[in-house]
């Protein structure tokens, strides 16, 4: 999922507006947090009025063509800024960006930096790409939307990998001239540090420079860049416009509003507009903004009136002699080795460049490997080189068996979800029972054959709901709120606890030579030729993480849910399992366990032992009753513990009167007489 924000009350500007980045997704979820004391008045006053909906996907149109256009197709002469005619230009390259504007795509444009070298976040575009006074709050500004590696030939004009999900949202109009087609805002948040953001320098010298640069989004899509072959002032556009010819790349509809600059890495003005083709050699205009605009740009761009002609680049996060290089995902920022292990980063060393990694360039995936009886962990191409057998992405030696992939025996798990749960039962249990198996395995089959039979008996009766069934395919979680215990019926599974197929998307669990009757009687099963079993492809079937009852992680598949009845009986369960390992060979392994009562309970129903919960610091427990505060409601009336103050509760105090109650507890009982907890 796609996650925004959070937004706070620094972000609620007197135009009472918020224009948040695009989720890309067709349902969203909007959470507030207030304290307790405010949520009433949040339920009551507080209206969602209108959410933009976009129905013809995040893309431009194709100006060209008056046809919709595709994100990303800028036409395949453009150059990726991965590629090496980049690599001269990282301190300017992190400074552009893609922008929406009223929540469409629009133009570009690029952070600028000003004499007090402040990081005051200054954001220069053009004029024609409408941003003003009545609009600059719905600015959403993109950074470091580009392919994460440099595409040669046709490819280089194909849909990238850039995402959108670095983005500055809001600002301040400050200036435009039309006489150059310039817009200079101020953003209203400055970007995350950890994204490495520059700031451009800029020359406002009207001296003509022989070689440059633009870089910008084509089509609004990943960021490119394009070399300068020729730049001159047109007399026919007046000398307050570049007329610039390429040498290489070139722009397209969207790159408007995107810095020009000259060959010593500063802006020397923005894109209007041109008929640059890959198709052609014609030539682009940009705006003299920095040297024919100058009486509107310098008290933003020089406020300590310096008169300075030039200004370098400002790299926040520059290469000094104790920080370097970090990726962060697929980005790469300058700083220290701290900061970039406080955000999960991959530091390349002190004084190392960003264009001098590829944070594309990630570590080969190792696994455990089999050779022979000998365990390492290589690489799955390295596994098969040797002629080993691979277990698959990130396994450790520690969780396999170098015998080929099987086993003789696997353990089995079990973890008591709570007592007393079925109606007009007392004193019953329910234990889910687990198959454990190593992260990446399978488990494909449960079986009972004449060298192993497969039993599943109890001391007293296993508690068989009239709604349900012996398979997990036989429970219709729909039916749960008609026969609540329904929940606690007997079955037997691979991975899915009832016909919805949770945790997974579908149950598709079969049987085949197993005579149900009498475990549907409530008695034991017993079975020498016949399996439950899913196909080796079915998802349900693969090892997921669990807590188990004695509070440590284990990787398992689930087998069974049984409620016998009593908390004097005890279980026995053994069967021969077969699945596939992370390499994909099939594995056999008999497995047994004797399963006995013990008192536990999981009153928020999250498959964790409620004292597992509490000891792992997944639920909080104030009051050290042993249950965690999100069952323990808030009703001193609540006698009994099922969070609804009923008739029991009444009942609860009068058995108790006089020795554990006292007639203020009655009180407190009538007086809340009805409530749920």
């Amino acid at each position: 999922g796609h996650v925004r924000g959070p937004w706070t009350a620094a972000d609620n500007a007197a135009h009472g507006e918020l224009w948040t980045p695009i989720i890309f997704a067709d349902d969203i979820v909007i959470e507030i947090e207030v304290d307790p004391a405010e949520r009433l008045f949040v339920e009551t006053h507080v209206e969602l009025s209108k959410i933009n909906a976009g129905y013809r996907g995040f893309e431009p149109p194709d100006l060209r063509n008056d046809e919709p256009g595709q994100r990303g197709s800028s036409e395949s002469c453009n150059i990726d800024v991965m590629c090496p005619e980049g690599d001269p230009w990282w301190d300017e390259i992190p400074s552009v960006g893609v922008y929406t504007l009223s929540g469409f795509l629009t133009c570009t444009g690029a952070m600028i930096n000003n004499t007090a070298q402040d990081e005051r976040p200054l954001f220069l575009t053009a004029q024609h790409c409408g941003i003003g006074n009545n609009n600059d709050q719905t600015l959403v500004v993109y950074w470091n939307h580009q392919n994460s590696t440099c595409r040669t030939g046709g490819s280089s004009g194909n849909n990238g990998n850039g995402n959108y999900n670095q983005y500055s949202a809001g600002a301040t109009f400050l200036v435009s001239a039309s006489a150059t087609d310039c817009t200079l805002v101020e953003l209203t948040n400055d970007p995350n540090p950890n994204w490495g953001i520059t700031f451009s320098g800029w020359n406002r010298s009207s001296s003509t420079p022989s070689e440059g640069s633009g870089i910008h989004h084509p089509e609004v899509a990943e960021k490119r860049i394009s070399l300068v072959e020729d730049i001159w002032a047109s007399s026919g556009w007046g000398y307050q416009f570049w007329r610039v010819n390429w040498s290489v790349g070139r722009t397209a509809p969207g790159s408007s509003g995107s810095p020009l600059f000259d060959g010593n890495y500063r802006i020397i003005g923005q894109l209007y507009g041109g008929w640059s083709y890959c198709t052609n050699d014609d030539d682009d205009v940009y705006g003299r903004s920095l040297s024919y605009s100058w009486s509107s740009l310098s008290s933003h761009l020089d406020p300590t009136n310096s008169n300075a002609m030039t200004l370098d680049s400002l790299n926040p996060g520059g290469v000094g002699d104790d920080e370097g290089a970090c990726c962060i995902g697929l980005t790469c920022v300058i700083g220290p080795e701290s900061a970039c292990d406080s955000v999960g980063g991959t530091y390349y060393g002190d004084g190392v460049a960003c264009s001098e990694v590829d944070c594309d360039d990630t570590p080969p995936v190792t696994g455990a490997c089999c050779i022979g009886t000998n365990c390492v962990s290589v690489t799955n191409d390295q596994c098969s080189n040797s002629g080993g057998t691979w277990y698959g992405d990130n396994t450790s030696c520690g969780s396999v068996d170098c015998d080929g992939g099987s086993q003789d025996e696997i353990e089995i798990k079990s973890i008591i979800r709570g007592q007393n749960k079925v109606d007009g039962v007392s004193d019953d249990w329910t234990v889910d029972v687990y198959a454990i198996v190593p992260e990446n395995w399978r488990v494909d089959a449960v079986a009972g054959t004449t060298a192993q039979q497969k039993t599943i008996a109890c001391s007293t009766s296993f508690y068989q709901d009239a709604y349900g069934g012996p398979l997990s395919t036989d429970v219709n979680p729909a039916f749960y709120d008609l026969a609540p215990s329904l929940r606690w019926d007997s079955r037997v599974t691979i991975g899915a606890l009832d016909s919805s197929g949770d945790p997974f998307d579908d149950n598709v669990l079969q049987s085949i030579g197993i005579n149900w009757n009498t475990f549907e009687a409530g008695g034991d099963l017993s079975v020498d030729d016949g399996t439950w079993f899913i196909l080796p492809t079915d998802e349900q079937g693969e090892s997921r993480s669990f807590i188990s009852g004695d509070c440590s992680e284990q990787y398992g598949v689930l087998v069974a849910r049984l409620t016998p009845v009593g908390h004097n009986a005890a279980i026995t369960f053994e069967a021969l399992i077969q699945g596939k390992d992370a390499g994909g060979t099939t594995w056999q392994a008999a497995a047994s366990s004797f399963i006995e009562w013990s008192a536990t309970e999981d009153c928020n129903d999250n498959g964790v032992p409620d004292s597992c919960d509490i000891a792992l610091g997944n639920s909080t427990d104030a009051d050290g009753n042993g249950v965690p505060d999100e069952c323990d409601g808030n009703c001193p009336g609540d006698l009994n513990g099922d969070n609804v103050v009923d008739v029991e509760d009444v009942l609860t105090c009068i058995a108790g009167f006089g020795s554990e109650y006292t007639v203020d507890d009655l009180l407190e009982v009538l007086s809340e007489y009805g409530s749920s907890c």
